[in-house]
């Protein structure tokens, strides 16, 4: 205890430098924690999106494109595919569960997915987690739609209000002309809770919505009348949910035709009781998440899908037969799992780079400490002197200097600890915002309790030097000299 006193008093002499020096180092640790946090959290979140689906169904083009634009909300689409492939995946055995993906709109800058209620029913946007909605009712009707959680944050909506979706993903800079589609507003019907991914930052609604918003023969006063005749047709049976589903239950095929003989293109959904509906043919869509059975069957299509035909005969025959062998020439099947681990190479790099930039900025560090410290020896050699005349040993002496450089090096290191996390909350929101990723500040891992205590080690083998140099000291010359 004596011992920590007299390091105290030390350290408060050189004010100024002690607090320098801890400053320095309290800048390369705060550098090398935020790196460490960020990077970990964002391959968690990104890992996680990508479990819950095996293959996505998506136009040729990059694979990595294709995914981010589908999980994450991010890029634009590769293009379109016809949407019989997504009928032809719901009447798959295969296949447990499939969603539609239509893009290409956004109001205020968050952007519009048209899919099936399906997807809010039964999709996980994260390993185990369904999604939850907070207030309201997932959608059941064209022009409805449900928001996430940040999207209803930051644009402050609420159930019951309506919105004029714009054309394009970004929102338009100030003073430019947006093209709103006043002819189709969308009522608000629900809001998620908060998943902690990229689906909290995305309108959805359903497919018709975002191909009605395209046709210009569409009229809101012909559907709101439809919606009228279906809603009270309806009122005595509240089973019979409208679906656009992503999967092929028996039960919604067995209502679907029992309720629309005639229907097109093998929907299970009875929106031709829609009048102004009829006359929308859903031809196309961006992508498709499938969730397969067996994950082998996902390696199996991607498989058929990407790679060549084979010039066996037998081998040709047999790969025909498959309900997707017709779609080959025209779209990709991208396993995101795979896409997700080349990313994190990708990013993986990066942090490399910044982790390196971050642990220059700590060795930076302490070589001031080793200097700080070495450059005040000679100042006290008196007092050093005095110790020793006084009965201090030289070990004791020894151990005083090694102790300064470990305290100056453990403050400096816990202080970066908790600057580094507030770095990280600081940086959450944008990050949240701009790319889904919801990172948590303040979770302390093994990680940086390593970083930590190799910090205070390499204090102590710092202070090695200049102790070294106190224990050189010759007590009785520098008594003698008066200096």
């Amino acid at each position: 205890m004596r011992l920590f006193t007299i390091v105290i008093k030390n350290l408060k002499k050189r004010l100024l430098s002690t607090t320098l020096t801890i400053i320095s180092i309290l800048l390369g640790v705060a550098m090398v924690i935020s790196v460490m946090v960020v990077q970990a959290e964002t391959e968690r979140s990104f890992n996680q999106t990508s479990v819950g689906y095996d293959l996505i169904f998506a136009a040729k083009g990059s694979q990595l494109q294709a995914t981010l634009n589908t999980l994450y909300h991010l890029e634009t689409s590769v293009g379109v595919i016809p949407y019989s492939l997504y009928e032809a995946t719901r009447n798959d055995p295969r296949v447990e569960f499939t969603f539609p993906f239509y893009v290409g709109d956004s109001y205020r800058g968050f952007r519009v997915v048209g899919t099936s209620n399906d997807f809010i029913d039964n999709a996980q946007p994260r390993r185990g987690q369904n999604f939850e909605i907070q207030s309201g009712r997932n959608f059941s009707n064209p022009l409805e739609a449900v928001l996430g959680s940040q999207t209803a944050r930051l644009t402050r909506l609420q159930v019951g209000d309506k919105i004029q979706i714009t054309h394009g993903l970004q929102e338009v800079a100030a003073g430019a002309e947006e093209h709103v589609h006043d002819n189709a507003p969308v009522t608000i019907v629900g809001i998620l809770m908060s998943s902690g991914t990229a689906n909290d930052r995305v309108i959805f609604t359903d497919l018709y919505t975002t191909h009605a918003l395209h046709d210009p023969q569409f009229h809101i006063d012909d559907f709101e009348e439809a919606i009228e005749v279906h809603d009270h047709s309806h009122e005595s049976d509240h089973g019979d949910e409208v679906h656009q589903d992503g999967h092929n239950h028996d039960h919604h095929a067995d209502n679907h035709e029992e309720q629309n003989e005639n229907a097109q293109n093998g929907h299970d959904h009875d929106d031709h009781s829609h009048p102004a509906l009829d006359q929308i043919e859903l031809k196309e869509l961006d992508a498709i998440l499938v969730k397969m059975v067996n994950p082998a069957a996902a390696l199996q299509v991607s498989g058929l899908i990407n790679f060549p035909t084979p010039a066996n005969p037998l081998l040709a025959r047999n790969m025909m037969r498959d309900p997707y062998f017709r779609y080959k020439n025209d779209i990709m099947a991208v396993v995101p799992a795979m896409q997700i681990r080349n990313l994190m190479g990708i990013v993986g790099n990066a942090e490399v780079v910044l982790r390196f930039v971050a642990w220059f900025v700590v060795i930076v560090a302490l070589f001031g400490v080793l200097i700080a410290i070495y450059n005040t020896m000679e100042e006290r050699k008196r007092d050093l002197a005095v110790m020793r005349a006084l009965g201090a040993k030289k070990s004791t002496i020894m151990n005083i200097i090694i102790m300064e450089s470990a305290f100056i090096c453990a403050i400096g290191a816990f202080l970066g600890l908790i600057v580094g996390h507030f770095i990280v909350m600081a940086a959450a929101p944008y990050l949240a915002d701009f790319a889904g990723i919801v990172i948590a500040a303040f979770i302390i891992d093994s990680n940086q309790i390593y970083l930590i205590v190799s910090l205070i080690v390499a204090g102590v083998l710092v202070g090695l030097i200049p102790a070294i140099k106190a224990y050189r000291t010759d007590a009785v010359k520098n008594l003698s000299s008066g200096k």
